[in-house]
């Protein structure tokens, strides 16, 4: 059963996929002209997570403290096998994470408190489609 990318990164998400990239081996010999070409079939399709997690508290820190095991347990995607996932309807198969990273703002800042006793913070997520 497919597992909705909302329930792992909340709702202020987006998500797009990128072209497939291909992949392909060149080799030259001694004394020949040129290369010879060698086509390795598809090297599957990048998905790119954008979005906002948002954790609340009864201060900074407790907000700060369950955002971050939010983050953790995003951070464990990365190590496990691929899987169906969904969003919007669409469903991508196969599908690991590659990479998952906090932006940073202008200051250089990960963490935000706003006025209702949230910690927020952007991140993007790289997933691979592997078929």
């Amino acid at each position: 059963m497919a597992i909705d990318f909302t329930t792992i990164f909340g709702n202020e998400i987006k998500l797009y996929a990128q072209p497939r990239q291909g992949d392909r081996q060149y080799v030259g010999f001694p004394g020949a002209e040129g290369l010879v070409g060698m086509q390795m079939g598809t090297r599957g399709r990048q998905l790119v997570i954008t979005g906002r997690l948002r954790a609340a508290g009864s201060d900074y820190s407790d907000a700060r403290s369950n955002l971050q095991v939010i983050i953790d347990d995003i951070e464990e995607y990365q190590w496990s096998e691929a899987a169906d996932y969904t969003f919007k309807g669409e469903t991508y198969s196969y599908v690991v994470f590659d990479r998952f990273n906090l932006i940073p703002d202008g200051e250089g800042k990960l963490f935000h408190f706003n006025s209702v006793g949230e910690v927020f913070a952007d991140f993007v997520c790289f997933l691979r489609i592997m078929i």
